[in-house]
């Protein structure tokens, strides 16, 4: 299999926070990834379903589906995909099953260095 160039990377990037959320994009466009972003579990659930991810990053506190649960569906449906969450609540949030267990945890705040060091780390090497 070839390996995929940043700019083939597809990372979606769900939080209901409308600061941080175009922060995040923003900073992750200028570091070449192709970022999708959605402000609710729902919304990402349909985009997961719509198209390939590399990356699922998304915080753990969500307006309708919590980010555990999405974390869990994704899990399900898609066995393979990384996922980072973001979560200003420690790592014990996380610690319900495995299932709906991370493959990594930012804890807010976090720098952007940490994020792009969290990616680099959860993304398939080939």
């Amino acid at each position: 299999m070839e390996e995929l160039t940043k700019t083939q990377q597809r990372i979606l990037v769900v939080d209901n926070d409308e600061d941080l959320l175009p922060l995040i994009r923003d900073y992750l466009e200028l570091c070449h990834y192709q970022v999708t972003t959605a402000a609710t579990g729902l919304d990402a659930l349909l985009l997961l379903r719509s198209q390939n991810y590399h990356v699922l990053l998304t915080d753990i506190i969500l307006p309708d589906i919590s980010g555990l649960g999405l974390i869990e569906i994704a899990r399900k449906e898609f066995p393979g995909l990384p996922i980072i969450a973001m979560t200003g609540y420690g790592k014990q949030v996380g610690g319900l099953t495995s299932e709906i267990s991370p493959d990594y945890y930012l804890e807010k705040p976090f720098s952007l260095n940490k994020l792009s060091e969290a990616i680099e780390s959860i993304l398939p090497k080939e």
